[in-house]
């Protein structure tokens, strides 16, 4: 199996799409959370009469959240992930041969 080291170009597009990756699972994550709020203010206050409809009105949105958060994680290591690999796929430059500690 043969491997091509990408040019200089695709590094730098790769770099430039992985900005707006990350701000679009920010988005998502906002929309999540904000969804929760809302079913919080507007949703719990009509079940306050008895705890067991209170509870059950609030664990479905709950759910979300706790899902959008892990989602949220897992797109930010994958973000991360990406960055290294892109870190790692450009020409070491004579600044670099220091290492990293130098940083």
């Amino acid at each position: 199996m043969a491997t091509d080291t990408p040019s200089r170009e695709a590094i730098e597009d790769r770099i430039e799409h992985v900005g707006r990756y990350a701000r679009l699972i920010r988005a998502g994550l906002v929309v999540i959370v904000s969804a929760f709020l809302l079913a919080l203010g507007g949703v719990l206050p009509a079940h306050l009469d008895s705890p067991a409809r209170a509870i059950q009105s609030v664990l479905m949105p709950l759910t979300f959240v706790g899902l959008g958060l892990i989602l949220y994680g897992i797109g930010m290591h994958l973000h991360l992930m990406h960055l290294n690999i892109v870190r790692q796929l450009q020409p070491a430059s004579e600044d670099d041969s220091a290492g990293p500690e130098t940083k």
